[in-house]
């Protein structure tokens, strides 16, 4: 699998404009952002439910064929305090695309989305094990990108790890190299 994702990078980044981050939308992007995810997290088995406000990362690579579509990859990650002391990491990764409303302008109002795995675990201080589980994903929102490579978004996020499903409302600012 590593060799297949190696290989589907180098074929991106020889068939990208190499020119990059030329003010054009079109071809290789890269970009990261930083945010909150307030999420509810609830089983379907049980009454139980809760919620947690979390610190969110993003980090998109792909490829733009155009200046109004993205294509991409995209790590949404939520950071917040577990059950116990330690650091829980809920993610999502999914293949994703996002859609400019307004071509003739770097500013302006978008819709994305995306479908992929999500995953959470616990980073733990001690030795002792613990298990990252995984599920299915699903991501959908929109934003306005206020400035040259700089925008504020919105995500609705549902995912589903074994019995137990989670819901997030995304609000991120996010600077994006193209």
């Amino acid at each position: 699998m590593k060799k297949l994702i190696t290989l589907a990078f180098i074929l991106l980044l020889g068939f990208s404009n190499l020119y990059g981050f030329d003010g054009e939308r079109k071809g290789f992007i890269f970009g990261g952002g930083i945010g909150v995810n307030l999420l509810s997290i609830s089983r379907s088995n049980s009454n139980f439910s809760e919620s947690k406000t979390a610190f969110l990362t993003n980090f998109k690579i792909g490829y733009a064929p155009s200046n109004t579509l993205e294509i991409f990859y995209i790590s949404k990650i939520s950071w917040f305090s577990g059950s116990t002391d330690d650091l829980t990491l809920f993610g999502l990764g999914a293949v994703a695309a996002t859609f400019y409303f307004n071509n003739t302008s770097e500013t302006g109002w978008f819709a994305s989305g995306g479908i992929g795995y999500s995953s959470i675990g616990e980073l733990s201080g001690s030795s002792s094990s613990s298990s990252t589980e995984f599920g299915f994903g699903v991501f959908g929102g929109g934003g306005y990108e206020f400035a040259a490579h700089w925008s504020v978004e919105v995500d609705l996020l549902s995912s589903s790890i074994d019995s137990q499903n989670y819901f997030g409302v995304l609000v991120s600012i996010n600077v994006l190299g193209f």
